[in-house]
């Protein structure tokens, strides 16, 4: 089956949209500052940030790499979803107040502040190199495929042509633009997927009938210590630590954290966040599942075009591809002004600290479009990989461990030092490095392991160097945190917080219960 009419016309009517939402930000707001237009000028509400965290979080591959996982091992894959259920609550509960109580306008900039330069330095480089060579190339290929599979479009026409346009609107429009696009599109996204995943489940003849189809292991989520892809060892260890570098160090994500307009609005977005984080296992991992029973023959990688081609009817798949684009493009635009940030404000200004606001944005917007073309360049790379969403997986647990635990210690323990930080990074990206040439066990035990070494680097080297002053203790450690909030949340706000979060912990241990 081919894309209708109507599906044309409802695939360029949502693209039209999003241009011109996100070129009606760029004319609205000058973003003249460097804050307007890295952070919103801190003026976000919590729809939007929770929103965009999750439309930035779900690119094309994502979708793509969970149905297609969900088709060779069962909901297992769907852990790291529900896992970011929990690490959302953990950023808004511990990290939140620390972030917008120094003002910091990237992930880099806090380490400084807590730890000095060469930390800084340290996780800008890693997190550009990254950037351009895992997540951009990743989500740009997948789209490629998506556009040439499901609309017979030449994959590399169709990466350059979706590259310029999402560019467009994230040069001119920053932060602001972002985010109110990628609202947009995580509700395309959502209707979309649930669209895809309503037709597959009717299909195989509802969930029941889907149970008697599979095997009953297919639908654990929590698997022995001998499984391959998902081993409860690798549940413990590894999926809590990609998902606090990701969730709660992150640049690409922290960075609408950053644009709140106050600690609430950002915990709150927090929350909203991990709401929409249950979905992904319905929407996303649930039809790959349905998809093994109805083409059984069917190639892993080629499972989603497969289900476009022949399950989608008229206007539904116009809907769909929508959705598969709107994944992409929010993908793409938050690592795209992320990456602008990162080399403006940590490099630049380092090297330039008398530069004007304009010579800041003229440089992210430079950047911006500097790493796209890189990401482009870099997608023959990644076009081996059997598995997308492992792929990112993989090199995300090389590098995530050392970065996560100099965080998470630095909030936690005041005598941990810039020394050790150093140390720590340094010494767990090669561990990490080694361990994915050479993998010891399967990446999320590595990951585990990765993150005890680095904790111990971190915390002899601090322990043999001086400890850190006052000043840079200051407002960045545990101990201090309750009075951060108390400072800037009314006690009704706070309860609101905690009650939200409760509950949300008490449906996903349910879940987790269900499905193991």
């Amino acid at each position: 089956m081919t894309m209708s009419t109507i599906d044309y016309g409802i695939l360029a009517t949502y693209l039209g949209f999003v241009l011109c939402l996100g070129l009606w930000f760029a004319r609205k707001d000058d973003n003249s500052n460097e804050e307007d237009y890295f952070v919103a000028g801190r003026s976000l509400g919590w729809f939007a940030v929770g929103a965009s965290l999750f439309a930035s979080n779900i690119s094309s591959e994502h979708i793509i790499g969970l149905a297609t996982d969900g088709f060779r091992t069962g909901l297992a894959v769907g852990n790291y979803e529900w896992g970011a259920c929990v690490i959302l609550l953990i950023l808004g509960a511990i990290f939140v107040p620390f972030y917008l109580g120094a003002k910091i306008q990237t992930m880099p900039e806090f380490l400084e502040k807590r730890f000095g330069k060469g930390a800084k330095f340290y996780l800008s480089i890693v997190t550009i190199i990254a950037n351009i060579l895992v997540r951009i190339s990743v989500a740009l290929f997948a789209a490629g495929l998506v556009l040439e599979n499901l609309f017979g479009v030449n994959m590399w026409v169709g990466i350059i042509v979706l590259a310029i346009f999402t560019v467009i609107y994230t040069i001119y429009g920053g932060l602001k633009a972002v985010v109110y696009t990628d609202a947009l599109q995580a509700v395309i996204l959502l209707l979309g997927t649930a669209l895809v995943s309503y037709i597959a489940l009717d299909k195989v003849g509802g969930w029941e009938s889907l149970k008697l189809a599979v095997q009953a292991s297919d639908f654990d989520l929590v698997r022995p210590a001998s499984d391959k892809e998902m081993p409860w060892v690798g549940l413990v260890l590894g999926v809590p630590i990609l998902g606090i570098w990701y969730w709660c160090t992150d640049q690409v994500i922290v960075q609408r954290v950053l644009g709140a307009k106050s600690i609430h609005d950002a915990r709150m977005g927090c929350v909203f966040a991990s709401l929409l984080k249950i979905l992904p296992v319905f929407l996303f991992v649930l039809p790959g599942l349905c998809a093994r029973v109805l083409f059984p023959e069917t190639d892993a990688k080629d499972i989603y075009p497969v289900m476009f081609n022949n399950l989608m009817p008229i206007g539904v798949k116009g809907i769909v591809a929508a959705a598969l684009i709107a994944a992409l493009m929010s993908s793409i635009d938050s690592t795209l002004n992320s990456t602008g940030a990162l080399v403006s404000l940590d490099i630049y200004k380092h090297f330039k600290p008398n530069a004007s606001n304009e010579q800041l944005i003229r440089v992210g917007r430079i950047v911006t479009l500097v790493v796209c073309a890189f990401g482009v360049a870099w997608v023959k790379v990644v076009m081996n990989a059997e598995s997308l969403f492992q792929y990112l997986q993989q090199v995300n647990a090389a590098i995530a461990p050392p970065i996560a635990m100099t965080f998470l210690v630095g909030v936690f323990w005041k005598r941990a030092n810039h020394a050790g930080a150093l140390s720590c990074l340094i010494g767990g990206l090669i561990v990490g490095i080694l361990f994915l040439t050479f993998p010891p066990a399967s990446f999320l035990v590595s990951a585990g392991i990765n993150f005890a070494i680095s904790g111990f680097i971190l915390v002899l080297v601090s322990l043999m160097t001086s400890a850190p002053s006052e000043e840079q203790t200051n407002g960045l450690v545990w101990s201090q945190v309750s009075g951060i909030v108390e400072a800037e949340t009314t006690s009704g706000q706070r309860t609101a917080f905690r009650v939200m979060a409760c509950s949300i912990l008490v449906l996903m241990s349910v879940l987790w219960y269900s499905f193991s």
